[in-house]
């Protein structure tokens, strides 16, 4: 298998990565010395682009499947419920980077993740000390206010 070697940035990191044969997915993908199995979207398996929209008339219904939806909790943002360990957005925003894997420990304090709203970041920390359980959102990813981010255990 032919590796290509490229550099990419992910937040403020450089990772070195090579990567196999884009051709065929799942793509070998290697990072600092780890293996991953990605699917890679090609121009030819890529959805169409939906159509534009004319000067007049109405816009036609979208195409993209909504995600999941979570049950809110009428709670406060600022107050966290020990009990839950779920860690929610404080507002509504775009998830630019997660610094944890499931399955990390952290430790109170430690950030876990950043929401951006309107050129502001927001870190989001952990509240006590636990492991990673699950991970709710990736980077990229528009959350709304209360929006469930990480589970810890």
């Amino acid at each position: 298998m032919a590796l290509t070697t490229i550099r990419v940035k992910v937040g403020e990191q450089w990772y070195t990565v090579e990567v196999g044969d884009l051709n065929h997915s799942p793509v070998e993908v290697n990072v600092a010395g780890q293996t991953y199995y990605v699917e890679v979207e090609t121009p030819e398996s890529a959805p169409a682009p939906a159509p534009t929209r004319g000067r007049r008339g109405r816009r036609p219904p979208s195409r993209v499947t909504p995600p999941p939806t979570f049950p809110r909790t009428g709670a406060p943002l600022s107050s966290f419920n020990p009990a839950d360990k779920m860690l929610r957005s404080p507002m509504p925003g775009r998830v630019i980077s997660i610094r944890v894997r499931p399955g990390d420990r952290v430790t109170s304090g430690d950030e876990l993740c950043v929401v951006e709203a309107m050129k502001m970041e927001q870190s989001i920390r952990a509240t006590q000390d636990g492991l990673i359980k699950e991970i709710y959102v990736q980077p990229m990813d528009s959350v709304s206010a209360n929006d469930p981010l990480i589970e810890l255990e």
